[in-house]
């Protein structure tokens, strides 16, 4: 059964449409926006040299210090980038010149670069 709108129901109608695509748009700039700053606190945070050491036990607070820093658990040995996936045969290559490295760290950005980092244990 067809039904014809009522006068006046078709802008409405898509008034509201237009609405929703709006609110679609925003959100969608806002989550780019907020995947970029995301993207850029994690560069930051894994911004590890080698000879830099690092405090914390996981990713998610794993961050630069100072060395004498008490805090400094690891000191970077070897740092690479490399094309993603990480396979445990690239994580042998990235450290073997790293006779040091007790530990490994990596970290897969969005453009699927993979930042290993080959660590020495400092303190338990």
């Amino acid at each position: 059964m067809l039904m014809s709108l009522p006068a006046g129901q078709g802008s409405r109608a898509s008034g509201l449409r237009a609405f929703a695509v709006a609110i679609l748009a925003v959100v969608g700039v806002i989550s780019c926006v907020l995947g970029f700053v995301r993207s850029v606190r994690d560069v930051e945070r894994f911004s590890a040299e080698t000879g830099d050491c690092v405090a914390g036990e996981t990713a998610e607070d794993a961050r630069v210090v100072t060395c004498e820093d008490p805090a400094a658990r690891r000191r970077v040995v070897n740092r690479e980038i490399r094309p993603s996936p990480v396979t445990e045969k690239v994580i042998n290559e990235a450290c073997s010149g790293s006779p040091t490295a007790d530990d490994v760290f990596w970290k897969t950005f969005e453009d699927d670069q993979v930042l290993i980092l080959c660590l020495e244990t400092l303190r338990p």
